[in-house]
């Protein structure tokens, strides 16, 4: 008796009659619609923690220059100012990456859900 083993990259081959395609075609268009709106907010929070990075960013050089007219020579490292807006800045770099990645991956749960919910693999 002969088994059934799944061949990967295997593309199963489908029939649709004219119906069924046109439904699936919206369902697609209505689907890629929902992800935009996913996307759009998404992005939006992204460009929001950029902004808020560049204004961290001119603090730093304000607290920089004030600081460096204080003290003619050298910068303190230890200033609490100073360590706080670098604090800041670097939070804010590694919240951008990783908001950037966890779109990326919701992009792909997303169509992998479509694709299990749609052609039933």
């Amino acid at each position: 008796m002969a088994s059934q083993v799944p061949m990967r990259g295997y593309t199963p081959h489908y029939e649709l009659d004219p119906w069924q395609l046109f439904t699936i075609a919206w369902r697609l268009i209505f689907s890629e619609i929902r992800w935009n709106f996913i996307r759009f907010w998404h992005q939006w929070e992204i460009n929001q923690l950029k902004k808020r990075l560049d204004q961290e960013k001119l603090r730093l050089a304000e607290v920089i220059c004030s600081r460096r007219n204080l003290k003619d020579k050298y910068l303190d490292l230890k200033d609490p100012d100073l360590d706080l807006v670098l604090g800041q800045i670097l939070f804010l770099e590694e919240e951008i990456v990783h908001l950037r990645k966890e779109l990326g991956v919701k992009r792909q749960t997303f169509v992998e859900n479509r694709m299990i919910k749609y052609m039933g693999e």
